[in-house]
């Protein structure tokens, strides 16, 4: 059920490495890959003018816990900084499954 949505990432790096990181997440929260969705969103970040590298991670599950969640971040940033993404934001956001509906 986790849905993840990166931003600032390339296409190309982010299918580097979409195996690895689902692995990782899957075994740590114990769910099966095939629940998950991985979206890539294109955006440009702009401070002051120019465009800046960030790349953030969104995160929407069921409400784990700090201790999980922290571990997930952790596997993501290690996993990215391996391909050369060395500053990553990873959020988590939970979802009230009684309020979802799917047509």
């Amino acid at each position: 059920m986790p849905r993840i949505v990166v931003r600032g990432m390339e296409k190309e790096d982010l299918k580097k490495v979409d195996i690895e990181l689902l692995d990782n997440i899957s075994e740590i929260i114990q769910r099966p890959k095939d629940t998950f969705t991985l979206d890539l969103i294109n955006s440009v970040a702009i401070s002051d003018g120019k465009e800046i590298s960030r790349v953030y991670i969104e995160i929407s599950w069921k409400n784990r816990s700090t201790e999980v969640c922290e571990q997930v971040a952790k596997t993501i940033n290690s996993t990215l900084s391996n391909i050369g993404y060395n500053k990553v934001y990873v959020y988590f956001k939970d979802i009230d499954l009684e309020k979802e509906f799917v047509f």
